[in-house]
């Protein structure tokens, strides 16, 4: 009668539970549905040994139908639960060592099969034998049920030696729990067979699973708004990263234009000319270099990248990078070390080479520079599946002859032997880094003079290791939205210290605020399916005004309400802004004022 009564108690403890777990909003990771499996199976397995104590109370045959049935059941609720808890383990695992891909775990497959050995067992042979005044099932079906459990015991163990690497996770507390537990059990059952606490044991260990699976309860649900504003934050760097190399293109561009009036001065000496022709071709040389190689993700094609299966840390590869380069730092050098928050942790790629690589440039700069500066700025631009890393490597040091850097950029990617034994080495020479550079698929893009420095600019292409953070992007969307209840609005503006502004102003009345510092990466995001309910534009952008945003938001047939931000003097002409397309015109002087009466109108 007191094996029962634990029975009854864990029972409601799993009623308890289920209640609460179904009753909050989760995100649906692998583990969250084996769990809501788990849950169910808990309370189905309680309530069965309820039904069959209930039957022997009433006096109901050993040998009856209704009462082997039932026998049957329970049994394989607890081969049920076993058989969860054994892809709970092995998916658990799988996630931690990076194998499991977008939610791909075989699981219909593996139930499908488990429900077809479960109708097996319904219909093998049972015998219930009185042992010592206790009524225990053998035969066929419950011998099926004990090899089954035992396998998927084996498949538990064979998991945790294949992620013993990560086995002081919490994720494993659970599987180190029923370890006792279980033991307990054995140990109980043996001294009083009459205690049956095997649904005990579930009831402690789906509680406690509760604590350690990811997103529960909305709890994780605030975790993800704060996410979100780190990714946010991480958006608007690569904004103004891509804005920066923009204004980048100026240089050489007013270079060219110096170059071109010097010739229509009436220069008439071939050296002069030559030299006109040659600095003409370097800038021309950059500018490509940026469009093409930097900033021009519509070159992203994934079939031009090397396939390499290694997955590496981009943020661990660049951290021991800097640590181990500091030791390189001369006390009269300053050293920056600058890496956004914008890259997907995980790519695919040869770290060791890419590491390499970067250290034999940044132990290159900090070398040869006595005095001044070495910076060392990472960004990066994500496509689809392709992450377009971008590293500038920049110093003040003694720099190099043109002919040095045009003979290490008129290299072919091939390696001779003598370069092989170089690539032993952790440090290589320019022109064996730029083969390699080749090799991995990027570019490599160098500028220096004699006694000015020397910059660097490396970019490489890679996949992205897809997780399901990324595949339940859209359902975290959906959260956010719920929880703030505030519009989604995109800020367009060249201007930092005006978006600072009007982001402070917006955050107070809980909208969702997102950024962006160009007009075409405003067109780009509604392009890759993204939705505001506002876009508010800056009409005032040298690269590519508000209306010419609005142009092509039109063409894209965009349904937001767009709002165009006028300076003072423009405001006579707002009405011309509304007939041509706009929703609403606010003053920028105003800001404070205007803007959230515009916005409460929308």
């Amino acid at each position: 009668m007191l094996s029962i009564s634990y029975t009854i108690i864990s029972f409601v403890f799993s009623m308890i539970l289920m209640i609460v777990y179904f009753s909050k909003d989760r995100i649906n990771y692998v583990e969250n549905k084996i769990y809501s499996f788990i849950v169910v199976a808990t309370f189905i397995s309680c309530l069965i040994e309820i039904i069959s104590f209930c039957l022997v109370q009433i006096g109901v045959a050993s040998d009856s139908f209704i009462y082997i049935t039932t026998m049957k059941v329970l049994f394989l609720g607890f081969l049920t639960w076993l058989y969860l808890f054994s892809l709970y383990t092995v998916t658990t695992g799988q996630k931690l060592r990076g194998v499991l891909k977008k939610n791909k775990f075989p699981i219909k497959n593996l139930s499908l099969a488990f429900t077809i050995m479960v109708l097996i067992i319904m219909f093998l042979p049972i015998e219930i034998s009185e042992t010592n005044g206790l009524l225990l099932p053998v035969g066929t079906s419950v011998n099926l049920i004990y090899i089954l459990a035992s396998l998927c015991i084996v498949v538990m163990i064979i998991s945790m030696i294949l992620s013993r690497a990560y086995l002081k996770n919490k994720k494993y507390i659970p599987i180190y729990l029923l370890i006792i537990l279980f033991a307990v059990v054995l140990v109980v059952q043996k001294i009083f067979p009459e205690f049956f606490l095997v649904n005990t044991a579930f009831v402690i260990i789906a509680f406690v699973m509760y604590f350690t699976i990811e997103n529960p309860d909305m709890k994780m649900v605030e975790e993800l708004i704060e996410n979100r504003k780190i990714i946010e934050r991480s958006s608007e760097e690569k904004s103004v990263f891509l804005f920066k190399v923009s204004q980048g293109l100026r240089e050489p561009v007013n270079n060219i234009d110096k170059q071109i009036e010097k010739y229509k001065q009436g220069i008439k000496k071939k050296e002069e000319i030559d030299l006109v022709i040659d600095d003409i071709s370097r800038n021309n040389q950059k500018i490509n270099y940026l469009i093409n190689d930097v900033l021009g993700v519509t070159s992203f094609d994934s079939r031009n990248i090397k396939k390499v299966e290694n997955t590496y840390n981009i943020y661990s590869i660049l951290e021991d990078i800097k640590r181990r380069a500091k030791s390189y730092v001369k006390d009269n050098i300053e050293y920056n070390f600058t890496v956004v928050n914008n890259m997907p942790r995980e790519l695919y790629g040869d770290a060791i080479k890419l590491k390499q690589v970067l250290m034999s440039i940044l132990i290159n700069s900090l070398k040869n520079t006595e005095k001044g500066f070495v910076n060392i700025d990472v960004n990066a631009i994500t496509k689809f599946d392709v992450c377009r890393i971008v590293i500038v490597i920049e110093d003040s040091g003694n720099g190099f002859d043109m002919k040095i850097i045009n003979d290490i950029l008129s290299q072919d990617a091939k390696i001779d032997d003598a370069e092989y034994l170089k690539m032993e080495k952790l440090d290589v020479d320019l022109k064996l880094a730029y083969k390699i550079i080749k090799l991995l698929g990027g570019t490599m893009y160098i500028k220096s003079d004699v006694g000015t420095g020397t910059k660097v600019i490396i970019t490489l292409d890679q996949y992205i290791v897809m997780n399901e953070d990324l595949e339940h992007e859209s359902r975290v969307d959906s959260y956010i939205q719920a929880r703030s209840g505030g519009k989604k609005i995109l800020i367009v503006s060249e201007n930092e210290e005006e978006i600072r502004k009007i982001k402070a102003v917006l955050a107070k009345r809980g909208y969702d605020i997102y950024t962006s510092m160009f007009g075409q990466d405003c067109i780009n995001r509604i392009k890759n399916k993204e939705k505001y309910d506002i876009i508010l534009i800056d009409d005032d952008m040298t690269l590519m005004s508000g209306f010419s945003v609005l142009e092509e938001l039109n063409k894209l047939k965009n349904n937001s309400k767009k709002v165009v931000m006028l300076g003072s003097k423009k405001m006579f002409i707002a009405k011309h802004y509304i007939k041509d397309g706009f929703d609403a015109t606010v003053d920028k002087e105003k800001m404070q004022t205007e803007l959230i009466k515009t916005l409460n109108k929308m």
